[in-house]
């Protein structure tokens, strides 16, 4: 399959989110629209397998007789990597779309790249008719209202707070973060956050993980910013929150997250490996 390129004006943790989303995956490259995966969420993540219907139809009309699967190598900021394993394409096929973003201004370049050994054709209309599928929703995601979440690392450590109220979240653990406010910028809404929900004083850092829809009604994206403590500042405390707690990496997927928070644990956990690795003694 020739290499192809599709240029969004959009940053690339918006392009990034959209290429990560389930219904568009399973819908358009698998021609699955009305077997979507069980135990899947919103967003695909590294480990989740989604069906692919094997045949030469279009986009929602596979055409074919068998199926294979799609094993998700990777779903994060760097892009969606699979791996479509079926008897039709002789072993497997790697599928890897990669959004690169300029170097000036909000526009991305989403590198599409195909390898892997016997391609099927009838996958290329799949292909594109997902990037249409991607520019479409990446429009509608693009100007919508943000929500930030933190996440706040310290010696290879990760904040989490437990959610009191509302009841069918009680009990729940999430980033710190809230609403971006009008006339403010995303760096600024975390600050100001932190202040609020845990008392306390941060420096933003920067973007980690892709954007993450929050519901189809609010139209809302959750935006997390790395951060760490700043200088002097007094340690972190729940003040609208149950309780707070430090988590090591060998934790992190223990906690009973938020789906919106569940959905960046790939990204959380490669900057705990990052910033750990600074503090190793050896």
């Amino acid at each position: 399959m020739p290499e192809s390129a599709l240029t969004l004006d959009a940053p690339v943790h918006v392009v990034a989110a959209a290429l990560r989303h389930t219904r568009t995956v399973t819908g358009f490259l698998g021609a699955t629209a009305e077997r979507a995966p069980e135990a899947v969420g919103e967003l695909l993540l590294a480990g989740d397998r989604v069906p692919f219907a094997v045949g030469a139809g279009d986009a929602g009309d596979a055409g074919g007789e068998s199926d294979a699967t799609g094993t998700v190598l990777r779903a994060d900021e760097a892009g969606l990597r699979l791996r479509l394993d079926s008897p039709e394409v002789g072993g497997s096929a790697l599928l890897e779309f990669a959004p690169q973003e300029r170097a000036t201004g909000n526009r991305s370049r989403c590198e599409v790249h195909l390898a892997g050994e016997s391609v099927p054709e009838w996958l290329y209309g799949r292909v594109s008719a997902y990037l249409a599928a991607v520019r479409e929703l990446v429009a509608e995601w693009a100007s919508g209202p943000v929500v930030v979440g933190t996440a706040l690392v310290e010696d290879g450590m990760l904040l989490a707070q437990q959610r009191r109220y509302p009841a069918h979240h009680a009990g729940s653990w999430e980033l710190p973060g809230g609403r971006v406010e009008p006339g403010e910028g995303e760096p600024e809404a975390v600050v100001r956050e932190c202040r609020e929900e845990l008392a306390t004083e941060v420096v933003p850092l920067g973007r980690v993980g892709t954007d993450i829809p929050l519901s189809a009604d609010s139209g809302m994206l959750l935006r997390v910013w790395r951060a760490r403590l700043a200088v002097g500042a007094r340690s972190p405390v729940p003040v609208e929150h149950r309780a707070l707690r430090w988590i090591e990496l060998s934790r992190l997927a223990e906690l009973e997250w938020l789906e919106a928070d569940r959905l960046l644990l790939d990204s959380l956990w490669a900057i705990m490996v990052a910033e750990g690795a600074k503090h190793d003694p050896k």
